[in-house]
């Protein structure tokens, strides 16, 4: 029994995470995300894709500060890779949303992540 109570207790102290959603599951996207891959394809080919580049970094931003264990959810890629990859994505999946994509980009890459900042060594 005294284990049982301070298996309780210990467990009482772990961070419970859930999404945010409504009770079905359902949250409200705004913005660039609302818009699908084929809306982002044409943007991308018209060279006018600022608005989902500044969507994309906000998204992973705000998933940065949200997810735990996680310092930066692309790991060692960089805006240019990511933006290939989404490239690729939208390209088979046209008809997906952008938040969707985004989505998808953090569960493939969610191993992958860098768990912490590394410290750098202040000049002397």
């Amino acid at each position: 029994m005294r284990i049982i109570a301070i298996s309780i207790l210990l467990l009482s102290f772990q961070p419970i995470v859930t999404p945010a959603a409504d009770k079905n599951g359902n949250y409200a996207i705004w913005g660039m995300g609302r818009n699908t891959c084929y809306s982002y394809n044409m943007a991308r080919e018209a060279e006018d894709y600022v608005r989902y580049k500044d969507y994309l970094m906000g998204y992973l931003t705000a998933y940065n500060v949200v997810a735990e264990n996680t310092y930066r959810i692309s790991g060692k890629m960089e805006l240019d890779n990511i933006l290939e990859w989404m490239d690729d994505y939208c390209e088979l999946k046209q008809v997906h949303s952008f938040e969707l994509v985004l989505a998808d980009f953090i569960l493939e890459h969610k191993e992958t992540r860098i768990k912490k900042a590394r410290l750098k060594k202040r000049p002397r």
